[in-house]
Protein backbone atom coordinates (compact mmCIF):
# COMPACT_ATOMS: atom_id res chain seq x y z
CA UNK A 1 0.00 0.00 0.00
CA UNK A 2 1.10 3.47 -1.03
CA UNK A 3 1.50 5.62 2.44
CA UNK A 4 2.64 8.81 0.23
CA UNK A 5 0.26 11.94 0.28
CA UNK A 6 -2.70 12.84 2.40
CA UNK A 7 -6.05 11.42 3.65
CA UNK A 8 -9.31 12.92 3.96
CA UNK A 9 -9.29 13.73 7.09
CA UNK A 10 -5.65 15.11 7.40
CA UNK A 11 -7.01 17.57 4.68
CA UNK A 12 -10.30 18.42 6.63
CA UNK A 13 -8.40 19.18 9.93
CA UNK A 14 -5.69 21.48 8.19
CA UNK A 15 -8.45 22.98 6.65
CA UNK A 16 -10.49 23.81 9.74
CA UNK A 17 -7.83 24.88 11.78
CA UNK A 18 -6.74 27.52 8.89
CA UNK A 19 -10.12 28.50 8.79
CA UNK A 20 -10.51 28.95 12.92
CA UNK A 21 -7.62 31.16 12.93
CA UNK A 22 -8.46 33.39 10.38
CA UNK A 23 -11.54 34.12 12.05
CA UNK A 24 -10.02 35.03 14.91
CA UNK A 25 -7.98 37.35 12.72
CA UNK A 26 -10.89 39.01 11.49
CA UNK A 27 -12.72 39.60 14.29
CA UNK A 28 -10.14 41.09 16.00
CA UNK A 29 -9.48 43.43 13.22
CA UNK A 30 -12.47 45.73 13.68
CA UNK A 31 -11.39 46.03 17.02
CA UNK A 32 -7.83 47.12 15.62
CA UNK A 33 -9.34 49.43 13.24
CA UNK A 34 -11.24 51.28 15.90
CA UNK A 35 -8.57 51.77 17.95
CA UNK A 36 -6.52 53.07 15.16
CA UNK A 37 -9.06 55.45 14.19
CA UNK A 38 -9.16 57.04 17.98
CA UNK A 39 -5.36 57.50 17.98
CA UNK A 40 -5.40 59.08 14.51
CA UNK A 41 -8.53 61.34 15.79
CA UNK A 42 -6.52 62.58 19.36
CA UNK A 43 -3.16 62.99 16.97
CA UNK A 44 -5.51 65.35 14.81
CA UNK A 45 -6.39 67.28 18.11
CA UNK A 46 -3.05 67.56 19.51
CA UNK A 47 -2.13 68.54 15.54
CA UNK A 48 -4.52 71.27 15.92
CA UNK A 49 -3.42 72.27 19.37
CA UNK A 50 -0.02 72.93 18.09
CA UNK A 51 -1.60 75.07 14.41
CA UNK A 52 -3.64 77.70 16.99
CA UNK A 53 0.05 77.80 18.78
CA UNK A 54 2.18 78.44 15.71
CA UNK A 55 -0.04 80.90 14.57
CA UNK A 56 0.45 82.92 17.50
CA UNK A 57 3.56 82.64 16.66
CA UNK A 58 4.05 83.80 13.10
CA UNK A 59 1.15 86.42 13.40
CA UNK A 60 -0.34 84.48 10.34
CA UNK A 61 -3.80 86.38 9.63
CA UNK A 62 -3.38 88.84 11.82
CA UNK A 63 -6.41 91.72 12.45
CA UNK A 64 -5.88 94.73 14.21
CA UNK A 65 -7.95 92.99 17.16
CA UNK A 66 -6.43 89.89 17.19
CA UNK A 67 -4.70 89.34 20.81
CA UNK A 68 -4.37 85.35 20.21
CA UNK A 69 -5.33 81.90 18.84
CA UNK A 70 -7.52 79.10 20.22
CA UNK A 71 -8.41 75.78 20.60
CA UNK A 72 -12.21 75.55 21.91
CA UNK A 73 -13.88 71.64 23.31
CA UNK A 74 -17.44 71.05 24.42
CA UNK A 75 -18.53 68.31 25.51
CA UNK A 76 -21.99 68.74 24.64
CA UNK A 77 -20.89 69.25 20.90
CA UNK A 78 -19.29 66.41 18.72
CA UNK A 79 -16.61 68.91 17.52
CA UNK A 80 -14.04 71.32 18.11
CA UNK A 81 -12.72 74.69 16.92
CA UNK A 82 -9.84 77.20 16.19
CA UNK A 83 -10.10 80.37 17.08
CA UNK A 84 -8.60 83.63 16.46
CA UNK A 85 -9.05 86.17 19.74
CA UNK A 86 -10.39 89.70 18.95
CA UNK A 87 -10.60 90.93 22.43
CA UNK A 88 -7.73 92.57 22.06
CA UNK A 89 -6.22 91.94 25.04
CA UNK A 90 -9.37 91.92 27.25
CA UNK A 91 -9.35 87.97 28.18
CA UNK A 92 -7.65 85.17 26.70
CA UNK A 93 -10.40 82.85 26.60
CA UNK A 94 -13.30 81.86 23.27
CA UNK A 95 -16.44 84.13 23.81
CA UNK A 96 -18.92 85.87 21.27
CA UNK A 97 -16.36 88.49 19.79
CA UNK A 98 -13.95 86.06 18.80
CA UNK A 99 -13.92 84.31 15.48
CA UNK A 100 -13.76 80.92 14.12
CA UNK A 101 -11.16 79.77 11.69
CA UNK A 102 -11.52 76.13 11.87
CA UNK A 103 -14.33 73.83 13.13
CA UNK A 104 -13.23 70.18 13.43
CA UNK A 105 -15.35 67.10 13.33
CA UNK A 106 -14.65 64.29 15.57
CA UNK A 107 -15.77 61.14 14.14
CA UNK A 108 -18.88 59.57 14.58
CA UNK A 109 -17.03 56.97 16.31
CA UNK A 110 -15.96 58.67 19.24
CA UNK A 111 -16.62 61.20 21.40
CA UNK A 112 -15.14 63.75 23.97
CA UNK A 113 -15.56 61.78 26.89
CA UNK A 114 -14.57 64.24 30.13
CA UNK A 115 -12.68 67.48 30.04
CA UNK A 116 -10.83 68.21 32.74
CA UNK A 117 -9.49 71.80 34.04
CA UNK A 118 -6.79 70.98 36.85
CA UNK A 119 -9.10 68.59 38.35
CA UNK A 120 -11.96 70.08 38.00
CA UNK A 121 -14.56 68.27 35.59
CA UNK A 122 -16.12 70.83 33.49
CA UNK A 123 -17.93 71.21 29.83
CA UNK A 124 -15.92 73.29 27.85
CA UNK A 125 -12.57 74.64 27.98
CA UNK A 126 -10.36 77.41 26.08
CA UNK A 127 -6.94 77.04 25.23
CA UNK A 128 -4.97 79.98 23.78
CA UNK A 129 -1.46 81.01 22.70
CA UNK A 130 -0.32 84.81 23.41
CA UNK A 131 2.69 86.23 21.13
CA UNK A 132 5.53 86.44 21.28
CA UNK A 133 6.69 83.22 23.43
CA UNK A 134 3.99 82.43 22.91
CA UNK A 135 2.14 82.05 26.49
CA UNK A 136 -0.74 79.76 26.94
CA UNK A 137 -3.52 80.32 28.60
CA UNK A 138 -6.42 77.66 29.95
CA UNK A 139 -9.28 79.72 30.75
CA UNK A 140 -7.77 82.90 31.23
CA UNK A 141 -5.05 81.43 33.55
CA UNK A 142 -1.53 81.45 32.33
CA UNK A 143 -0.05 79.49 35.32
CA UNK A 144 -0.92 76.59 37.28
CA UNK A 145 -3.25 75.07 35.11
CA UNK A 146 -3.18 71.67 33.07
CA UNK A 147 -6.18 71.06 30.18
CA UNK A 148 -7.64 67.33 30.00
CA UNK A 149 -9.19 66.00 26.88
CA UNK A 150 -10.68 62.51 26.69
CA UNK A 151 -11.58 60.53 23.73
CA UNK A 152 -13.11 57.58 23.97
CA UNK A 153 -14.96 55.30 21.20
CA UNK A 154 -18.83 54.76 21.41
CA UNK A 155 -18.87 51.35 21.27
CA UNK A 156 -15.96 50.33 23.59
CA UNK A 157 -15.54 52.78 26.65
CA UNK A 158 -12.43 51.25 27.95
CA UNK A 159 -10.45 52.80 24.92
CA UNK A 160 -9.62 56.03 25.33
CA UNK A 161 -6.91 58.56 24.95
CA UNK A 162 -6.27 61.60 26.77
CA UNK A 163 -4.53 65.00 25.36
CA UNK A 164 -3.00 67.09 27.94
CA UNK A 165 -1.99 70.85 27.50
CA UNK A 166 -0.14 72.60 30.44
CA UNK A 167 0.76 76.15 31.06
CA UNK A 168 4.12 75.70 29.37
CA UNK A 169 2.77 74.95 26.33
CA UNK A 170 2.90 70.77 26.40
CA UNK A 171 0.68 68.78 24.25
CA UNK A 172 0.79 65.22 25.31
CA UNK A 173 -1.49 62.06 24.83
CA UNK A 174 -1.42 58.88 27.04
CA UNK A 175 -3.37 56.26 26.54
CA UNK A 176 -5.90 55.23 29.20
CA UNK A 177 -6.68 51.52 30.12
Amino acid sequence: MNTKGFTLIELLVIISIIGITSAFVFVDYGKNDDTFSLERASQKILQDIRLAQQKSLSGVEWEEETNAYGVYFSISNNNYFIYRNNNNNANYYYDAEDTIVETIEIPDEMSIESILNNTDLVSWISISFVPPEPLTYIENDSIGREAFITLSLNENKTEKRTIKVNNSGRIEITKNE
